[in-house]
C-alpha cells in the first residue's frame, strides 16, 4: 500500500499530528491548536477546490509545495490576510511537514519542498518620536490650574 496515494493515510497523519505531536509531545496551548486547526481548515478547503476532490479524498501527493504556494497567495490576494497571518498559517503547515518527514519516509521529498517555502518578511512599522518642540507643546497644553 502506497502511503502517498491513500486518502486514509493522509487523514491519519493529520489526526496524529494534532493528537500526538501538538497535544502530547509539544503540549501546545489551546490557542495554538486552534490556530493550527483554522489553518488546516482553510488549507483543506483550498485543496478541495484546486484538486476537485473532497477533503476525505485528498492524499499526501495532493498537498505539495505548489499547492501550498498557491494557498499562501490565495490568503493574501483573495482573503486579504496580512503577511503576519500568512506566515502564521505557513508555520502550521511547516510543523505538519516536519511531522510527515519523520513519520512517513516516502513523503520526505514533499516535506522538504514545503519546508523550503520561505516566510515572507513583514514590514515593521517605523516607531515615531516627537521632536523637542512637539514634546514641549504637549507638556504646555494642559491647563495647570485644573
Amino acid at each position: 500500500m502506497n502511503t502517498l496515494t491513500q486518502p486514509s493515510e493522509f487523514a491519519a497523519l493529520v489526526q496524529r499530528f494534532f493528537t500526538e505531536r501538538l497535544l502530547q509531545q509539544q503540549a501546545a496551548s489551546p490557542r495554538t491548536v486552534a490556530a493550527y486547526r483554522d489553518a488546516f481548515r482553510l488549507l483543506l478547503g483550498y485543496a478541495e477546490d484546486q484538486c476537485r476532490k473532497s477533503a476525505a479524498q485528498l492524499t499526501l501527493l495532493d498537498i505539495n509545495a505548489d499547492l501550498i504556494v498557491g494557498f499562501l497567495a490565495y490568503l493574501e490576494e483573495v482573503r486579504h490576510n496580512t503577511v503576519r497571518s500568512r506566515n502564521a498559517r505557513l508555520a502550521a503547515i511547516r510543523g505538519f511537514a516536519q511531522y510527515i518527514a519523520s513519520q512517513c519516509p516516502p513523503a520526505l521529498f514533499i516535506a522538504e519542498r514545503i519546508l523550503a517555502i520561505p516566510m515572507k518578511r513583514a514590514d515593521k512599522p517605523m516607531l515615531g518620536f516627537l521632536s523637542r518642540g512637539e514634546a514641549k507643546a504637549l507638556l504646555d497644553a494642559p491647563d495647570r490650574e485644573t
